[in-house]
């Protein structure tokens, strides 16, 4: 359940004012993200939002330890982050499964690295895949499954490592309108259940109120958080329930109005 109570925990995960940048032998360096600070705590969904180009796949990977900053500091339980964190886990819109492998085996990838023996590991892989609705598709490879399939797969594959967080960036982007919204409803039931503290990133500001506690609005480059909103909307929740709230609808033309007001400065002439 989302954290609700009196005295607030220490933070999962922080970001301290943080700065990335990017260069190359051949263009000028481009400043990414700057003065950029944020909290997320356990059993928190949280979902940044913002313009393209605003550094929200950015700042997942700087907490995901996949790049390094300028400046500034991402600690994951109070500890700095140095290297790739093992303790979370990411998800992309890309499909990263692997082609040559069976629907099981993709799924028990993470815990064949990590020494399970094979009985463990297929035993765990065939548990999510039943808690996903893919029962059955066990000895199937990934080119014989539809999309909505591959994306369920890979969640149980990240799941299988049991993360203490974790990142998914725009994981539905590619999918039709109905296989995203079924997926949607299976993140919040996932999430509902196991209690699972998420950064989700997405340009969907319906998604995003559907789905998180908290949404946080990124200003354009140089990427920082322009707004913050708490989403008090009961749980459990789902989505086709939500799309005709009032409070949904107000939240939604609250930040969109933000939005955009980020945009119209951007394109106002210097």
């Amino acid at each position: 359940m989302p954290f609700h109570a009196a005295e607030a925990p220490k933070p999962l995960l922080e970001l301290r004012d943080l700065r990335i940048s990017f260069s190359s032998v051949d263009a000028p360096s481009v400043l990414a993200v700057e003065h950029l600070s944020l909290s997320v705590y356990p059993n928190e969904f949280v979902a940044l939002v913002g313009p393209s180009g605003c550094g929200k796949t950015t700042v997942l990977n700087a907490m995901a330890g996949l790049i390094c900053p300028d400046a500034g500091e991402v600690l994951f339980c109070g500890q700095p982050i140095q290297g790739v964190n093992p303790r979370v886990g990411y998800i992309s819109q890309a499909d990263t499964l692997l082609p040559w492998r069976t629907v099981l085996d993709n799924v028990a990838l993470g815990l064949t690295l990590r020494g399970w023996s094979k009985a463990e590991r297929r035993e765990r892989a065939r548990d999510l895949l039943d808690s996903m609705g893919l029962s059955g598709f066990e000895t199937n490879y990934p080119h014989e499954l539809s999309g909505g399939m591959k994306k369920r797969v890979t969640i149980a594959r990240t799941l299988a490592i049991e993360p203490e967080i974790l990142f998914m960036d725009e994981p539905f982007g590619p999918l039709d309108a109905f296989t995203k919204q079924k997926l949607q409803d299976d993140i919040l039931e996932l999430w509902e259940r196991l209690g699972q503290t998420i950064v989700y990133v997405t340009h969907d500001l319906q998604e995003a109120i559907s789905l998180s506690d908290r949404v946080l609005l990124l200003g354009g480059r140089p990427g920082r958080i322009r707004s913050e909103y708490e989403i008090p909307l009961r749980r459990p929740r789902r989505v086709m329930d939500l799309k005709f709230d009032e409070a949904f609808l107000t939240l939604e033309k609250a930040i969109w109005s933000d939005l955009h007001e980020e945009l119209s400065q951007e394109e106002a002439p210097s």
